[in-house]
């Protein structure tokens, strides 16, 4: 016994330990996990197909049975063949508060929910603690071919777990698809101490702005959002939305407007690279009002009824000056009047003003509805138009065939999402949903998707997603860094991650409908179009929720049977072009 156990501790030094520890001896465990899985089962290698320009994100589970400090080392995916590496970037995902009602002050319960992206590889935990690593691997221009890498999860003992990619020669980039989040640039300007006493899109204002602006260019979005007028949505949010235009009036009744807050901030866009749509909130703002400065440089707010004479004479009056202004800067034929949930009289007048103005021909209109349109003649002279998820019933062929003439004319339709809707992108929403949400948006033939917001934050975004009227974490998909940050750098979470996965799924799903066969893109087809639609119901707190947890389980296994086929046929179509150029290799003459 004693001989055979200074071998069993002679193999052990020799091995670095290998050898496995007894279950009452572990300290740590960790081990992959699928970010959208409802119920989540650790692995110890991952293994995944990427395409070019996709970031790959997943999680890792970490146990603890003793407290320590844990921290996590990734090393760069080397392909062995040719040499070539990816970077893998690890951090801890940071706990977040989000309430369960509608609104800060529902006094219901709240939820710790790990969604916000932090930068931490190293995190103290308790006995008995569960944390969560994220993983990062951008594919950027990777040769095609399998890559290897480790990371190891460190505490009093370390795991180590090991990672496959393999990059298929496909590309993510120039796939068409609308991607809209609609932009609060005014939030860092209240949030930030170091910007207190800034004025609005100052050049140290316009610096952090970029840095989330960034954010949004990585993901795909291209449009800008514009306030034109004072607080278009009513002030739902919780900091300020002022107008970017100033309007003035003076003692004989002329109007005149600033547009340098409007300029700095377009500017600042296209500076990093943003040079699409200018989406400009509202010629039909929530409150029928605007704000104007008189001579003495004091402001007074006009409630104006669509359609009357003194809304036609202010209206008429700014876009003669507006639209000129946009021309002037090569920016007319890029600006859209973005309508948000008004009503269908709204927009004729709306539109009949705009189009009566010199230049007005030339600008487009854009609309976020949460009703089923029925009104062909109106809807056919919105170029951007997006349907709420909940105005999208299953079976409606009238709404099928007019998304379908929208397609045929060149019109835009995409699907948005934002409070009482269901699947969702809250933070007490399954991750899950929100890659449902855009395999859904596909499978419905729409052509993109909008969400409000990117940066509308709340009071203390970085530890509660509890905004003033809505679910937690329905104003946000971005976090700002810490309020007293000299050089402020936002940070991700895992609900937007979420979102570009399943954008990216969609983008597969268009190249792959074009490239394979008849009877892969059958199989394709009938996979996707067996997704399984699920509707809300109203929760203790007022929510918008899962029916049950046999829909949140659907929900996953619709992606996951997504996710799959999309991996199986991309990698089927690559062995068959192989061996067909095996094949003429091996048959020339």
């Amino acid at each position: 016994m004693k001989r055979r156990y200074i071998i069993l501790m002679v193999l052990c030094a020799l091995f670095g330990g290998i050898l496995p520890v007894s279950a009452e001896e572990t300290t740590i465990e960790a081990g992959f996990v699928d970010p959208c899985a409802i119920e989540e089962v650790m692995e110890e290698h991952l293994e995944l197909t990427a395409w070019k320009h996709e970031l790959v994100e997943w999680k890792i589970q970490v146990n603890v049975m003793t407290p320590m400090e844990v921290r996590v080392e990734a090393d760069p995916l080397v392909n062995p063949l040719t040499g070539e590496t990816l970077d893998c970037t690890v951090s801890f995902l940071e706990p977040v508060q989000a309430n369960l009602g509608m609104g800060a002050e529902s006094y219901a319960p709240s939820n710790v929910v790990y969604d916000r992206i932090g930068t931490q590889d190293r995190y103290s935990l308790s006995a008995g603690e569960t944390a969560w690593v994220w993983i990062r691997i951008p594919v950027e221009e990777a040769g095609s071919g399998a890559y290897y890498g480790d990371i190891r999860v460190i505490g009093d003992t370390t795991v180590t777990l090991q990672e496959t990619i393999r990059v298929l020669p496909f590309d993510l980039n120039g796939q068409d698809l609308s991607f809209s989040l609609w932009q609060y640039p005014f939030s860092s300007l209240y949030y930030y101490e170091v910007l207190q006493g800034e004025e609005p899109f100052s050049d140290r204002h316009l610096d952090v702005l970029k840095e989330e602006m960034e954010w949004a260019k990585r993901v795909g979005v291209n449009r800008i959002t514009c306030t034109i007028t004072e607080e278009p949505w009513a002030h739902q949010t919780y900091y300020d939305s002022p107008s970017m235009v100033k309007w003035n009036v003076d003692g004989s009744g002329h109007l005149w407007f600033d547009y340098e807050r409007l300029d700095r901030w377009i500017r600042c866009c296209e500076s990093i690279g943003m040079n699409g749509p200018i989406d400009c909130f509202s010629i039909l703002p929530f409150d029928e009002d605007i704000t104007v400065y008189d001579d003495m440089n004091e402001p007074f707010r006009v409630v104006l009824e669509p359609g009357s004479e003194e809304w036609n004479w202010y209206w008429e009056g700014f876009l003669y000056s507006f639209l000129n202004h946009m021309e002037e800067n090569g920016w007319l034929d890029r600006t859209v009047f973005m309508v948000d949930e008004r009503g269908i009289p709204y927009f004729e007048t709306a539109i009949q003003l705009v189009r009566s103005v010199p230049g007005g021909d030339r600008v487009h209109f854009g609309a976020a509805v949460n009703v089923i349109p029925r009104n062909k003649e109106l809807y056919d002279q919105i170029d951007d138009l997006s349907v709420s998820i909940d105005s999208l019933p299953e079976g409606d062929e009238e709404l099928e065939t007019f998304l379908a003439e929208r397609a045929a004319s060149g019109l835009t339709t995409t699907m948005y999402n934002c409070s009482t809707n269901y699947p969702n992108a809250f933070l007490n929403s399954d991750p899950c949903e929100s890659v449902w949400s855009m395999q859904y948006m596909t499978m419905r033939g729409l052509d993109g998707y909008l969400r409000w917001a990117l940066n509308a934050w709340p009071m203390d975004p970085r530890n509660s997603g509890d905004a003033p009227h809505f679910e937690s974490g329905d104003t946000f998909l971005i976090y700002p860094d810490e309020a007293d940050a000299q050089n402020p750098v936002p940070e991700g979470s895992v609900r937007l991650s979420m979102i570009v996965r399943g954008l990216n799924d969609s983008k597969k799903y268009w190249v792959l409908e074009r490239l394979v066969s008849e009877e892969e893109r059958t199989r394709l087809e009938e996979t996707w179009s067996s997704m399984r639609r699920y509707y809300g119901t109203m929760k203790e707190y007022g929510t918008i929720g899962a029916p049950s947890m046999e829909a949140r389980l659907s929900l996953y296994e619709d992606v996951s049977a997504n996710e799959a086929i999309l991996s199986e046929i991309s990698s089927d179509l690559i062995k068959k072009r192989t061996t067909d150029a095996i094949r003429l290799f091996l048959t020339k003459d």
